[in-house]
């Protein structure tokens, strides 16, 4: 499965909210529904429950394996690289599509306001993107209490900025993975040193 398509007859907010309610669907099949870059889609919709306060606890351990499949593989392909079948297949519960539609739709209508094609070199630049989506989703699956939103919402700017091909996204994503990175060195410096304290 690859780019289903970039049709800009409707906007991707609009195609959210036209999914099925209480129907659960696979990553394929919601590529299909929304027509759009699959790799970008995929992490924007895994990593948005923990970036933001939605009613879907606990999902990092549940999700972050396949962020961390659909990140490997941008990093091996790219962007245009067609996902293997096995991770296509992977379901989405009905309740998560039905946040999906409702929302993320909304929130996406809001980014799309903010959004457009531009710094495209940066976008070009998918692989490296895609080794910082998996050096993000190995995070969320570290038994870090309070820790998985400020990675996960990394992961959906930069998820944003392929989908989107806006450059500014990437960069904010990036900035903001190199903070998530440094707070995690040094917390984990002051724990082994505190550790050794005792």
């Amino acid at each position: 499965m690859g780019d289903a398509g970039n049709s800009d007859e409707q906007p991707l907010s609009a195609r959210l909210r036209a999914l099925p309610d209480n129907q659960p669907m696979s990553i394929s099949d919601l590529a299909r529904e929304l027509g759009t870059r699959v790799h970008g889609l995929a992490l924007l919709i895994l990593a948005l429950p923990e970036a933001l306060p939605l009613p879907l606890p606990s999902m990092a351990a549940i999700l972050g394996l396949p962020m961390a499949a659909v990140s490997f593989h941008l990093m091996l392909n790219g962007e245009n690289g067609r996902l293997p079948a096995w991770l296509g297949r992977y379901p989405l519960s009905p309740s998560l599509v039905t946040i999906v539609r409702t929302r993320l739709a909304d929130l996406v209508a809001r980014g799309e306001r903010l959004s457009r094609p531009r710094w495209t070199s940066i976008v070009g630049r998918d692989r490296a993107v895609g080794g910082l989506c998996l050096l993000l989703s190995m995070i969320l699956l570290l038994p870090l209490p309070l820790f998985n939103m400020a990675p996960a919402a990394c992961l959906a700017l930069l998820a944003w900025g392929l989908l989107r091909r806006d450059g500014l996204f990437v960069v904010i994503g990036v900035a903001g993975s190199v903070l998530v990175l440094a707070s995690l060195i040094l917390a984990l410096s002051g724990l082994a040193w505190w550790l050794e304290g005792t």
